[in-house]
């Protein structure tokens, strides 16, 4: 297979694929608060589900991503602290980009 099909068919699959990834719930959590977060989970067919590897130190942030578009944009979701006690939010995960946790709020934009 010649470079230059190779190249081309290299292209074609990032364009075809690239929608996909596109479509699916990413947000980024930033850790503004002086609490170390241990973990998250988002309440879904009736039970909690922990997502696995958030562990955020405060000042931090990292990318987190739903690896899907399907659902409900309106889940619950709760942040775990290493020594607070946890809260329930809900936000519209359709139109969230970013979620910041403070000392004593989180909020979504």
């Amino acid at each position: 297979m010649s470079v230059r099909l190779r190249a081309s068919l290299a292209l074609f699959s990032a364009l075809v694929i690239t929608p996909a990834l596109a479509d699916s719930y990413k947000f980024t959590m930033h850790n503004d608060s002086k609490y170390a977060i241990v973990g998250f989970e988002t309440f879904e067919d009736g039970k909690w589900s922990k997502w696995t590897g958030v562990d955020i130190a405060p000042g931090e942030a990292i990318g987190m991503d739903w690896q899907s578009d399907k659902g409900d944009c309106n889940v619950p979701f709760r942040i775990i602290y290493k020594d607070v006690e946890t809260e329930q939010y809900t936000v519209d995960w359709c139109k969230i980009s970013h979620i910041r946790v403070h000392d004593d709020s989180v909020t979504a934009d």
